[in-house]
Formats: structure tokens, sequence, C-alpha cells
């Protein structure tokens, strides 16, 4: 599920799509390592790439908490919900364009 804001929808797709690219890249990047005993990634991109997966874990779970909330009537909880939700977007899109820096000036 997915937010109901349409550029919301087109951005988490678009961040999860990337997100998703960056793990299996790293996950082959990691098994070479191993072989290699030679260091491909940096540790700033590992903990960029790590900190961007579980905001984006994140982000495709809370609609269901957002759901929760509203089904037991709980308006608080809802509202932190999407309060959060809001923030970890833009945490994940912070993220995100500085994972596209680092590859774009050549230090992924």
């Amino acid at each position: 599920m997915l937010i109901a804001n349409y550029e919301s929808d087109q951005f988490l797709i678009a961040v999860i799509f990337s997100s998703l690219i960056i793990h299996i890249s790293i996950e082959i990047i990691f098994k070479n390592k191993i072989v290699m005993q030679k260091q491909y990634l940096s540790d700033n991109c590992y903990n960029i790439t790590k900190q961007l997966s579980k905001k984006l874990e994140f982000l495709s779970h809370v609609d269901r908490y957002i759901q929760d909330a509203n089904k037991s009537g709980d308006q608080k909880a809802e509202k932190i919900w999407k309060t959060i939700q809001s923030d970890e977007e833009k945490h994940a899109g912070l993220l995100h364009d500085l994972l596209a820096t680092e590859v774009k000036n050549n230090r992924f």
C-alpha cells in the first residue's frame, strides 16, 4: 500500500527501486570483496545505503500502522504515524540524493 498522494507514490516507488538496485549491487560487491579481499565500498557509502534501506523498509510498513490506528479509533496515534511517515520520506529523500551525489562523484 502506497501513500494516496500520487507524487508521494512516484517518489516512494523511485526511491524503493533505486534502493533495490543499490542493495543488489552491494550484495554483489560484498561477495566479491570477500573473495578478492579488496574494499570496493567506502564506509560512508555503506552507511548511507544501510540507513536508506532501513528508511525504505519502515516506509513499506507504515501505511499498515496508520490503518491499524485508524481502525482502533486512535486519532492521536494515526496523526503521529503520519508525521513520522512524512519525516522518514524526507530522510529517505535526503539519503537518496546524498547517495546519488556520491555515485556521480565516483566515491561509491
